[in-house]
């Protein structure tokens, strides 16, 4: 089963967001895209490019008391689908460890685990009317 799908980004967890957007910055000269509050988790997320690349580094702090939460390393691969709640529901049927579909800003996330045990976000873009649908 091959699913379509565009790798948008890579997640890591982080520790310290200030010290680590400016290790980024200074040390590697990546641009600050945005950074902001995440309201579902309690945390906040930096975004970062190098100039010349399109790859995303999306820097992530995650308060204690998160559950998914961690200190730092791997957050999470990052995948743009057309439909996240089809995507999830034909990966989820082979794969533990599921987080189902839920509305964070302007996306539709979903995750699953890989066969190692890391996560993978699928998302589809919600249109500029927020839908709502159970899986």
């Amino acid at each position: 089963m091959t699913l379509p799908a565009k790798f948008i980004y890579t997640g890591i967890h982080v520790a310290d967001l200030e010290k680590s957007i400016n290790f980024y910055r200074k040390t590697l000269g990546m641009r600050l895209l945005f950074k902001a509050k995440i309201k579902e988790t309690g945390g906040r997320v930096a975004w970062l490019m190098s100039k010349g690349s399109k790859q995303v580094l999306e820097l992530n702090w995650y308060p204690k008391k998160y559950r998914y939460g961690g200190k730092s390393g791997l957050d999470h691969l990052a995948f743009e689908v057309s439909d996240a709640y089809a995507t999830y529901g034909k990966i989820s049927k082979k794969h533990k460890g599921a987080i189902p579909p839920f509305e964070e800003g302007r996306w539709l996330l979903a995750y699953v685990r890989d066969p190692n045990g890391n996560w993978i976000e699928i998302g589809s873009r919600l249109r500029k009317k927020k839908r709502t649908r159970n899986p």
